[in-house]
């Protein structure tokens, strides 16, 4: 029979979707100490962060997310892992009031503090500023072995963030139709890449040409896409102009500050086309701007010749330069954002702002 180390009780639950209210969790006296590597996790309804489930001190990390998941069904979630660890440390969890809207963060660490900041910290980037007031946390035993994150799910978090006066979004744009229905283009090798840009035909092909880099990465589009008046962005959201990306890295701190708050926490120690290494970000920005890479456009503009594949992260404004150029944004050698332009054949991310 297992030996429960840790008990979580929550002091008050309300039962309302809008309302729920969660305590700090008492932790009870360990009954032993054990120096074998114990496995905790965090489970999670990811449309809401309304429902959740914990687990700490079990044997294997298949076992701690099981309990995870099977304790936030049971509070009526369709719940799935987001944070998996294991050895000594805590995980934290944090939400806001559910009357204000949704959103949530979590975070581990060797403390409970620790742990609860960098949770408190990544909710208050998905809430718009209102408070994370609702507080859960459990810890594995103190002698388990060295603190070790396993998973965290955090980056594939679909959610606004709030940067100055801007709301814009975490992820890349990943659609394949216009707004009214229709489809776009989709370019399955560089042949078929080349034709739609040569003949300004709206497109998108993935990464490396390779689906399976959709989920991570999203979708890479040419500029006849961003621009095409059928809309690429989701109602109320738009593809940024050169002005709002500005306006973003004004908000950041200006371009000596921005780049390692706008970077994710991993990837970015990755060559770029021209042999530079930008550094990991902190995220703090909650944008998680990912080493995406680009599809080759035509290095001279106008459909011309192909000879140029750039293997730098970059994204589309809706900005044009001239005839054949738009301005996107990307990272100097400096590790710091810039706003530059090239050929609109050129395949590129695309990260959304609010109307």
């Amino acid at each position: 029979m297992k030996k429960s180390i840790l008990v979580l009780t929550l002091i008050a639950v309300s039962f309302s979707l809008f309302a729920q209210k969660k305590q700090p969790l008492k932790k009870s006296t360990p009954v032993a100490k054990t120096s074998a590597s114990k496995f905790g996790a965090l489970a999670v309804d990811r449309s809401n962060g309304y429902y959740y489930g914990y687990a700490f001190d079990f044997p294997t990390r298949a076992a701690a997310e099981k309990k995870a998941v099977d304790e936030c069904i049971q509070k009526g979630g369709n719940c799935s892992v987001v944070l998996t660890y294991s050895g000594a440390g805590c995980a934290a969890y944090r939400t806001i009031d559910g009357s204000v809207g949704t959103a949530f963060g979590w975070g581990v660490a060797k403390t409970k503090e620790e742990a609860d900041a960098i949770a408190t910290a990544e909710c208050l980037k998905r809430s718009g500023g209102n408070p994370a007031s609702n507080f859960v946390w459990s810890c594995n035993s103190a002698n388990t072995g060295t603190l070790k994150e396993i998973y965290n799910a955090s980056a594939e978090i679909e959610a606004p963030v709030t940067i100055g006066s801007q709301i814009w979004m975490n992820k890349n744009l990943n659609v394949s139709n216009f707004r009214n229905g229709e489809p776009v283009f989709y370019a399955s090798n560089q042949k078929e890449w080349e034709k739609a840009s040569v003949e300004k035909i709206p497109a998108y092909c993935y990464l490396n040409f390779d689906s399976a880099n959709e989920k991570t990465f999203g979708k890479l589009y040419n500029y006849y896409a961003v621009v095409d008046p059928r809309g690429l962005a989701p109602k109320g959201w738009h593809v940024p102009s050169k002005a709002e990306f500005e306006e973003m890295i004004s908000a950041l701190g200006g371009a000596q500050a921005a780049g390692v708050k706008m970077r994710a926490t991993t990837g970015w120690d990755t060559k770029d086309q021209y042999n530079f290494v930008y550094g990991n970000g902190n995220n703090s920005s909650g944008l998680n701007l990912l080493f995406n890479g680009s599809a080759s456009g035509d290095e001279y503009g106008g459909g011309k010749s192909f000879l140029y594949s750039a293997r730098i992260p970059i994204w589309w404004s809706r900005t044009p330069k001239n005839e054949d150029f738009a301005w996107y944004l990307d990272f100097n050698k400096y590790s710091e954002p810039r706003i530059t332009d090239y050929s609109k054949t050129t395949g590129c991310a695309v990260r959304i702002v609010k109307d």
